[in-house]
C-alpha cells in the first residue's frame, strides 16, 4: 500500500508539473496560448511563447536548485526547518548585488556570486573548524547573517533612492530582472550540481540518523564538506541568477519529505516540485495585476508561510 501511494505521489506530481509548465507557457499580457502559437503560423506568437519558455525554464532550474539544496541542508544540519539561505549565503549575495547596484555596475550576478561564495568560505572554515558540527554551523550562519544585513542598511544609508528601489526588488526575487542572456550557463550548473546530489542519496540517508551513526557507516568529513559545496554554490547560482526566493527551498523538501524520508526519492521528487512551485509563484506574480509583475519572493513568502502554518497544524508528527 505504501509503495502504491508513493508512485501516485509521484504520477501527481509529475502531472502537476507539466499542467503548470502549459499554464505558465500560456499565461501573459498578450493572450497568446502555447495551443495557438504550435497549430497556428504567426511567427510573433511563436517569439513571445520562446520569451515565456526561457522565463519559465530559469524559473524550473531555480526551483528546483533551492528544493534540493534543502534537502541537502536539512539532512546535514539534522533540522526539517533549515534552509539553503540558513547559512548566510542570502545575506552575502545581497551585499554584493547591492553594491553592483548602487555603484551601477553592470555585473549584478557576478557581484551577488561572489558575496555568495565568500560568505560560504568563511562558514565552511568555521565549520571545519568545529567538526561540522549542526548547530556551530547554524549559529555561525545567523551570526554572519546579521552582519551582512548590517552592511546591505549601511550601503542603502548612502544610496539614492532609484536605486535602492531596484535592489530592493532584485532582493525580493524578480524574475524579470533576472540576465536571460546567461540562461545556458545557470541551467547547465544547476543541472550537474543537482545531478551530483543523486550519486550521495545513500549518504545523506545515512547522516539524517546522526553524526555517530555516520561515523560508524563510513561518512567522513569530506562527504559532508562535498555535500556542503554542491548546496551552497547551486544556492549561490541561484541567488545570481533571480535574486532571493524565500521558502522553497524549506516548505518543498519538508512536505515531500512527509511521504518518504529515502532521498533516493526525496531529491528528484522534490526537484520536479520545487521546479514546478516556483513557476506557479513566477506566473501568478506576472499575471494577478497585468501590466505590472508582484516578484516571485513576495509570492512564495506569501503563500509559504500560510502553507507552513497549515502543514504545522494539520501534520504535527512530520515537524
Amino acid at each position: 500500500m505504501k509503495k502504491f501511494s508513493i508512485i501516485i505521489s509521484i504520477i501527481l506530481v509529475c502531472t502537476g508539473c507539466l499542467l503548470i509548465l502549459a499554464i505558465a507557457l500560456s499565461t501573459g499580457a498578450s493572450h497568446i496560448t502555447l495551443l495557438q502559437a504550435i497549430t497556428g503560423t504567426d511567427f510573433v506568437a511563436k517569439q513571445i511563447i520562446m520569451l515565456r519558455f526561457l522565463r519559465v525554464l530559469m524559473a524550473f532550474f531555480v526551483g528546483a536548485a533551492l528544493a534540493v539544496s534543502g534537502c541537502i541542508f536539512q539532512a546535514l544540519l539534522k533540522n526539517p526547518l533549515a534552509e539553503p539561505y540558513t547559512l548566510g549565503v542570502s545575506g552575502g549575495a545581497a551585499f554584493g548585488a547591492s553594491i553592483a547596484i548602487i555603484t551601477a555596475s553592470g555585473a549584478v550576478s557576478v557581484y551577488a556570486f561572489i558575496g555568495g561564495v565568500c560568505t560560504v568560505v568563511v562558514i565552511f572554515f568555521i565549520a571545519k573548524a568545529m567538526q561540522f558540527h549542526p548547530t556551530a554551523i547554524i549559529l555561525a550562519g545567523i551570526s554572519l547573517g546579521f552582519v551582512l544585513s548590517s552592511g546591505v542598511l549601511l550601503v542603502f544609508a548612502f544610496a539614492k533612492p532609484d536605486t535602492i528601489h531596484r535592489t530592493l526588488m532584485w532582493l525580493s526575487g524578480d524574475l524579470s530582472m533576472a540576465h536571460y542572456e546567461h540562461i545556458t550557463l545557470y541551467c547547465m550548473s544547476i543541472l550537474v550540481l543537482t545531478t551530483m546530489t543523486l550519486f550521495f542519496h545513500r549518504h545523506l540517508d545515512i547522516i539524517s540518523f546522526g553524526t555517530g551513526f555516520a561515523t560508524t557507516h563510513g561518512i567522513s568529513t569530506v562527504h559532508i564538506a562535498i555535500l556542503f559545496w554542491i548546496a551552497s554554490l547551486a544556492t549561490s547560482i541561484t541567488v545570481a541568477a533571480t535574486g532571493i526566493i524565500g521558502f522553497v527551498g524549506l516548505i518543498v523538501p519538508h512536505a515531500v519529505r512527509s511521504i518518504k524520508a529515502n532521498h533516493a526519492f526525496l531529491l528528484p521528487v522534490s526537484a520536479i516540485a520545487g521546479g514546478t512551485t516556483l513557476v506557479l509563484a513566477d506566473t501568478i506574480g506576472r499575471s494577478i495585476v497585468m501590466p505590472y509583475e508582484i516578484p516571485s519572493g513576495i509570492i512564495t513568502g506569501f503563500f509559504g508561510g500560510i502553507f507552513f502554518l497549515i502543514l504545522l497544524l494539520t501534520r504535527r508528527d512530520t515537524v
